[in-house]
């Protein structure tokens, strides 16, 4: 499978310009303001493409790395380079898994030898069990890859088996992901910010509705199966939401800093529930990704202080 990045070309009004940057906000888009449990359980049963979010989620982080040493980008545009590659990690981490394709994509986003080889005190060993954690694929038999031939040259590199995350990034045009013209769209939705205090009501109602769900499906009947996807798909949505606020940065002056805090709170208090670990993790993880670049643009951000709560693991 090829994947590309298709909204290269770039977005040309404001609907497909939000669609494209907050690519959570579009999966919980089908999701009117009352949702049905059919509404619920087709969310449970969708199928996103977890490899080429993978794909997205590492080329926008190599483009902000490319964007630090260029003059023309701004801390906006890196904020919102940033905030859309969180955005993809978030959908790897949180969406379970349905097929081999789903394993390779969260394997392929969990900590690299070069990465563990660079790894410095405390707080980078903690990082690194939150990562593991939030890309963990679960408890699956997973075949192995077929064995390299014995014919094959020990002198060269052998064929890649399966997803290779690097190589798919490095086969993009460039590192240069948008244009001149198309940063300073992003720069403007990333100043807009996110309704964060809605975004948290919505994730409390829909923990409310997993728990109900999960309850009634208990109980012996022929829509028990139902119940029990309904139940997963308003999992789902509550981590979604979740995963919004911790990637977005938070906005001084108004209540997306509190929001945050209590984001550390709600998930907190699902530790005490059975939801899979990593969801939990991915919400931990989801919350470093333009903590740091905010700092770059504080007369417009401020920092959530969480780095205790992210190493409390």
């Amino acid at each position: 499978m090829i994947n590309k990045l298709e909204f290269q070309p770039g977005p040309s009004d404001d609907r497909e310009v939000r669609e494209h940057a907050d690519p959570i906000m579009a999966i919980l888009a089908r999701l009117h303001d009352d949702p049905a449990i059919a509404d619920m359980v087709a969310l449970r049963q969708s199928r996103p493409d977890l490899r080429d979010a993978a794909v997205k989620a590492e080329a926008h982080r190599n483009a902000y790395g490319w964007s630090v040493s260029q003059d023309g980008v701004g801390a906006l545009e890196r904020i919102a380079l940033l905030t859309i590659s969180g955005a993809h990690a978030m959908i790897v981490a949180i969406f379970p898994v349905g097929n081999l394709d789903d394993v390779d994509a969260k394997v392929a986003m969990q900590p690299t030898r070069k990465w563990l080889e660079s790894w410095q005190g405390t707080g980078d060993f903690v990082r690194g069990r939150i990562v593991h954690a939030a890309f963990n694929p679960g408890q699956l038999a997973v075949p192995p890859r077929p064995d390299v031939s014995e014919r094959e040259s020990a002198l060269y590199p052998w064929p890649v088996n399966g997803f290779d995350l690097d190589a798919e990034v490095e086969n993009l045009p460039t590192r240069q992901i948008y244009t001149p013209e198309q940063l300073p769209v992003l720069a403007a939705f990333a100043a807009e910010g996110l309704d964060m205090r809605a975004v948290l009501e919505k994730a409390r109602d829909y923990f409310a509705a997993a728990d109900r769900l999960f309850a009634e499906a208990l109980r012996p009947s022929p829509a028990m199966h139902r119940t029990r996807l309904a139940a997963e798909g308003a999992l789902i949505a509550a981590y979604l939401a979740c995963a919004q606020i911790a990637v977005w940065p938070a906005r001084r002056g108004t209540g997306d800093r509190d929001a945050k805090l209590a984001v550390q709170e709600l998930v907190n208090g699902r530790a005490k529930t059975a939801d899979p670990l990593h969801m939990q993790a991915a919400i931990r993880h989801g919350f470093t990704f333009t903590g740091t670049v905010s700092r770059g643009a504080s007369h417009l951000f401020v920092e959530a202080q969480l780095g205790e709560w992210a190493g409390n693991v």
